[in-house]
């Protein structure tokens, strides 16, 4: 009888634990399935980007990736259209990579082709304040590729980065496909200063 009793008891927990169990399954399928799904359209496009012969093609499944509002697809986009071989593609995605930015931080290197008056003087800047340099990004017009700030009006055009900062100013460009490079100069007192600076994009 008390057998019985359990079994009436434990039955219907058994029978629903063994129904979410189902449904749990069911779920991690559906979820399996939709994964696959997305992976193989995501496989898709970035194969129209990376071997599409008609360029125009290749833009548009760029413009379609970035701006699905998926942010898986929109760095699969990103990180091949910055190592494309067309340049229009390249320009495309260092613009989208680099307006998503707040600011921009470089790494200041002596130049090593300056002169020797110059490179004392960066190398001291560098003793005295670190090698790291930041700029901050106030506002921005991501169609025209624009960012300004306090005394900063900055332009992407094309795979470069040109700016103006008080009496300073550079000109950056795409290296490595995830990274800037260039000359710029800051003044620090009345040293108008000349250094390599380097940053990371995404």
């Amino acid at each position: 009888m008390l057998m019985k009793r359990v079994l009436i008891v434990c039955l219907p927990l058994l029978l629903g634990l063994l129904s979410q169990t189902g449904l749990a399954q069911d779920s991690a399928d559906q979820l399996l399935e939709q994964a696959r799904a997305k992976a193989a359209e995501i496989e898709k496009l970035k194969k129209i980007i990376n071997e599409e012969p008609d360029q125009n093609v290749r833009l548009a499944a760029f413009d379609l990736m970035i701006s699905k509002g998926d942010s898986v697809m929109h760095d699969v986009a990103v990180e091949a259209g910055l190592a494309s071989a067309d340049s229009l593609l390249q320009a495309a995605a260092f613009k989208e990579a680099f307006m998503a930015l707040d600011r921009l931080h470089l790494t200041l290197a002596v130049d090593p082709g300056a002169s020797e008056q110059i490179r004392d003087a960066a190398q001291a800047y560098i003793d005295k304040n670190g090698d790291q340099y930041v700029i901050k990004f106030r506002s921005k017009d991501v169609k025209a590729g624009t960012v300004k700030a306090s005394n900063l009006a900055g332009q992407v055009i094309g795979t470069q980065f040109t700016y103006t900062l008080g009496l300073g100013s550079g000109t950056l460009f795409l290296k490595d496909d995830n990274a800037v490079s260039g000359d710029i100069t800051l003044k620090d007192g009345r040293n108008s200063l000349e250094f390599v600076a380097t940053g990371i994009i995404r």
